[in-house]
């Protein structure tokens, strides 16, 4: 009695595909084998997406406002924007006087070229002010707003805002052993 080969599949080690998801079991073993239903999951997924970023484009397209609502950042466009660069370097910062002025928008960046970390700790000057912080400094907030900011070697850090009262306001490096002062006048 002749008996006829069985075919692979059915006999030899089970297919695996690298493609497959199911390493070790072959096709014909694999749940939702039919493409409809593997096909469903995806087309609702990349429908919830497109419609979510269809509303993100509108919003951000439209300039809309609630009432009342200001920018603090830019009180009108004719407005000339303010730009200061404080170097730090020997364990000093210069100038250690800084002139900025009220209602005018403003970039103070701080720039650190010693080899060593350095901290700006504002006394005052950007209590219950919209502030935006970036550059590659560390950034520390508390309950009452911007507290520090630590900038690493070669470092910076950027603040924008649009200052709203006139005043003096000292600032200093609080890391241990550095004794750098200066001051900021606002008028």
């Amino acid at each position: 009695m002749t008996s006829q080969a069985e075919p692979s599949w059915k006999t030899g080690p089970l297919m695996a595909d690298a493609a497959s998801p199911w390493p070790g079991r072959s096709r014909r073993d694999c749940p939702s084998r039919d493409k409809a239903s593997r096909k469903a999951p995806r087309q609702r997924f990349r429908s919830t997406q497109l419609a979510g970023l269809v509303i993100v484009l509108c919003l951000s397209l439209s300039d809309v406002r609630p009432a009342g609502a200001t920018s603090t950042l830019a009180p009108s466009d004719t407005d000339l924007e303010e730009q200061v660069l404080v170097k730090i370097h020997s364990r000093t910062f210069e100038p250690a006087r800084v002139i900025l002025h009220v209602g005018r928008k403003t970039t103070l960046v701080f720039k650190n070229h010693d080899a060593e970390l350095h901290a700006f700790v504002p006394v005052g000057l950007f209590t219950g002010l919209h502030l935006n912080v970036s550059g590659n400094g560390a950034p520390e907030f508390g309950p009452e707003g911007f507290k520090r900011v630590i900038i690493p070697s070669e470092g910076r850090a950027e603040f924008r805002f649009v200052l709203e009262h006139p005043g003096v306001y000292p600032f200093f490096c609080d890391m241990p052993g550095h004794e750098m002062r200066g001051v900021i006048v606002v008028e």
